[in-house]
């Protein structure tokens, strides 16, 4: 059997073992940024009145960051999954059965990613019920769910470095709380201009304010390659160092098993 082949029956496999436990699963994702958008866009209307500040309406300039903040919220229970799976011996049954196992951790980092598309593809639609435009078309949205898988990727790596160092399936839990510091140093709920000093400096080393002025871009407008380019390139690095340690550590999993 083919290496896409094996991946696809394990993605399959991790959907259906999903099912099982929807709410964690599927539900996780968009509780968290649902409610920060929901709260957020109508506790903070009137800072639009703010000036200098680039939209009329608050839940405009909010939702493209809710959407990429899925990629934060929505991430690591396939981190979780992948050492239950290596400790109760599912790798020993692959293989036996002649499977890569490296397909088992590919297959659990596309599992994040489809667990965060739904979720941000809802969260997309309360935007529009609360005003949001999309003013970039199709395109832009096209772009932005592009933007969003490589996010999730990049972001969940986090995950798999922590699960599969500490061959702990509790340990990535602890990373729970890091999209907390990491959306309020970020130009999520102020634009740049308005934040302090030292949280202007601080965004512009976060990787998630590059995420958020793209997905801006990529909706409202106006659509220009830039920040584009940055985002992409910076979970472009992010996913680099983050799934090479996770594959180096997976590889060193399994060769002691």
């Amino acid at each position: 059997m083919s290496g896409f082949a094996q991946v696809r029956l394990l993605v399959v496999r991790n959907l259906r073992e999903g099912a099982r436990n929807p709410t964690l699963a599927y539900g996780l994702p968009i509780v968290i940024p649902l409610a920060v958008l929901v709260l957020v866009a109508k506790t903070l209307a009137r800072v639009t009145d703010l000036p200098g500040f680039p939209t009329k309406n608050y839940a405009e300039w909010m939702t493209p960051a809710i959407i990429m903040l899925t990629a934060m919220t929505g991430v690591g229970y396939a981190a979780t999954s992948l050492v239950v799976d290596i400790q109760s011996g599912f790798l020993d049954r692959l293989r036996l059965l002649d499977a890569r196992p490296a397909s088992l951790l590919l297959s659990r980092v596309l599992f994040d990613v489809v667990r965060v598309l739904p979720a941000g593809a809802a969260l997309l639609i309360v935007g529009r019920l609360l005003g949001t435009g999309i003013n970039e078309g199709v395109l832009g949205i096209a772009l932005l769910f592009g933007l969003l898988t490589l996010w999730a990727a990049a972001y969940g790596g986090l995950y798999f470095v922590v699960a599969l160092g500490t061959r702990n399936a509790q340990a990535p839990l602890a990373l729970a709380p890091l999209f907390l510091p990491l959306q309020f140093m970020s130009t999520q709920f102020f634009p740049k201009p308005l934040l302090p000093g030292w949280v202007q400096a601080a965004a512009r080393w976060n990787p998630f304010t590059y995420m958020i002025d793209a997905a801006r871009t990529l909706t409202i407008g106006p659509l220009t390659a830039r920040p584009v380019a940055r985002a992409v390139a910076v979970a472009l690095v992010v996913l680099l160092v983050t799934q090479l340690a996770s594959l180096r550590m997976f590889s060193k999993a399994v060769g002691s098993d």
